[in-house]
């Protein structure tokens, strides 16, 4: 199945948030880090399968930790290893091969915040910065606090290794920092239908595992979130912030939508600055920018030539020439 049949469209939810902000994502834009098919390459190499065959576009067969790749590209490789595994259990297999160390700039900021659920919160907010290929959420209603694993795009082929593999990273990763503590979870429920993998998802997540839901969630334990951590930092968190904001800020999505890029073009004058200045700036390439820019509907040229409309006309009513 391909993108151009029906099988996987974009979500027709507003954006994802990440920081505060909301910005859109195609299935084609390139900003997805390695991190998240970290299990299934280490699958891979046991199981001896040619990366190269499985992901023939994204170079990941030579470790390059800057590399990066669309959705449309990794879903292709994700698809052929799923064949190659002949099932599901794959996503049990990638997903308890992940935890902190693949969660990228989000990890130092996890170990540093006061309790688990702030932790939680602070990773949601970057999660993109992870590679996260689905929009997870926190939601509570008094009773029960749970983990959702939403839809970035709609693709029903990759659902349920997402959310399996997703939610075990997280769940690893949390349970990473509480390694002697009781249990996080009360419960695991899956959207797919998987009886067969029951036992090891149960032991996968270290809790009891029902199928056929609207949505798969992880529900925590009561006062689980609250649990305090030991190394509690403010200085680690505001340093991981600032990593997670230059990490996002250099894939080109850090500041769309909310008017903040646009006004970063201009000094204090009110001038346009060159793009090459903008851009090593945000810490970005000035390709990158102007993709940036294209999102929000902005391009850097036509800025540029109003800006000399301008001023060209502000010289007219002057009574000046206009340069040549």
């Amino acid at each position: 199945m391909t993108l151009d049949d029906g099988g996987m469209t974009a979500s027709d939810k507003p954006g994802l948030t990440l920081s505060g902000l909301r910005w859109r994502l195609s299935v084609h834009d390139a900003v997805f880090p390695v991190l998240p098919l970290a299990g299934i390459l280490s699958v891979a190499q046991e199981q001896g399968w040619n990366v190269s065959e499985l992901f023939p576009s994204l170079g990941v067969q030579d470790g390059r930790p800057d590399a990066r790749y669309s959705y449309a590209e990794a879903r292709e490789g994700i698809l052929r290893s799923l064949h190659r595994a002949r099932g599901l259990q794959l996503a049990v297999n990638s997903g308890a091969r992940k935890a902190l160390p693949h969660l990228g700039a989000i990890g130092p900021g996890f170990v540093a915040h006061r309790t688990l659920g702030e932790a939680l919160r602070f990773g949601l907010g970057f999660q993109l910065v992870a590679g996260s290929m689905l929009d997870l959420r926190f939601h509570g209603d008094g009773r029960e606090s749970w983990l959702a694993a939403h839809s970035l795009f709609d693709d029903p082929e990759l659902r349920a290794f997402l959310d399996i593999d997703h939610l075990a990273t997280v769940a690893n990763a949390l349970r990473q920092l509480q390694p002697h503590g009781p249990s996080l979870f009360n419960r695991i429920e899956l959207s797919c239908v998987a009886p067969s993998l029951r036992d090891s998802l149960a032991d996968l997540f270290g809790a009891p595992v029902s199928f056929g839901h609207p949505i798969s969630r992880l529900v925590f334990q009561a006062g689980a979130l609250e649990r305090p951590q030991l190394l509690y930092s403010t200085v680690g968190i505001e340093l991981a912030r600032q990593a997670c904001e230059r990490e996002l800020a250099m894939r080109g999505v850090a500041l769309q939508g909310d008017g903040n890029l646009r006004k970063r073009l201009y000094d204090a004058n009110g001038r346009l600055l060159p793009l090459a200045k903008v851009a090593s700036d945000l810490d970005m390439s000035p390709r990158n920018l102007q993709r940036a820019l294209a999102r929000d509907g902005l391009r850097y040229s036509n800025l540029l030539a109003q800006q000399q409309r301008e001023e060209a006309q502000r010289l007219l009513e002057e009574g000046l020439s206009t340069p040549p």
